[in-house]
């Protein structure tokens, strides 16, 4: 399953490169599907649930998706499933990136550390909100390195405080997973 799923999201990944609007998307292959392996790679060791995976695959084209320039304009109107209320895409990207990684780091520390609940819930939004530090961090260094045209952060035409956002919406999505966690914990539990 796992297999398949990498398969179907790299040749997605590949197709969307081809016809990316904005140039920086026509290399993202070359980042993107190494991503999808690895963590394929890794789905005994991490203990990852197909659902889970699937889910890290769906963030990875939503953020590849940004090769239409939703990043810049957002959704075009026919594909809006939700009222966006002037939400931009950017908080989609980062909310539901956490939420479906944090499904695979808190199976991960609960398999391993055998932690309390809490325990494993603090460590796992502990590290989602490392790890989007760390990108919000290459995403300077990117701008830095290669430019506003090239790199990752459009200081002149990003809201001003979107690494600020884009760590809240970090926070948010790892926090909504965390809950979902916890209500099927409480579900599975039986009753006395």
């Amino acid at each position: 399953m796992h297999a398949a799923i990498a398969l179907l999201f790299s040749i997605a990944v590949i197709i969307i490169a081809f016809f990316a609007r904005v140039p920086t998307y026509k290399v993202a292959p070359a980042f993107l599907i190494p991503l999808l392996w690895i963590v394929y790679a890794l789905r005994r060791r991490l203990q990852i649930h197909p659902v889970h995976y699937l889910l890290f695959a769906f963030a990875i084209l939503l953020h590849d998706l940004g090769a239409f320039g939703f990043y810049q304009n957002g959704l075009p109107e026919k594909w809006r499933v939700l009222p966006i209320l002037g939400i931009s895409y950017d908080i989609y990207v980062h909310f539901f990136f956490a939420f479906a990684a944090t499904f695979i780091v808190y199976r991960a520390l609960d398999f391993y550390l055998a932690l309390k609940p809490w325990q494993t819930a603090l460590f796992a939004l502990l590290f989602i909100m490392g790890m989007g530090g760390i990108h919000e961090v290459m995403e300077y260094a990117s701008y830095l390195l290669l430019g506003e045209e090239k790199g990752m952060l459009k200081p002149h035409t990003a809201y001003f405080l979107d690494t600020s956002r884009d760590l809240t919406n970090n926070f948010l999505g790892c926090v909504t997973a965390l809950i979902f966690n916890a209500i099927a914990r409480l579900l599975r539990r039986p009753l006395p």
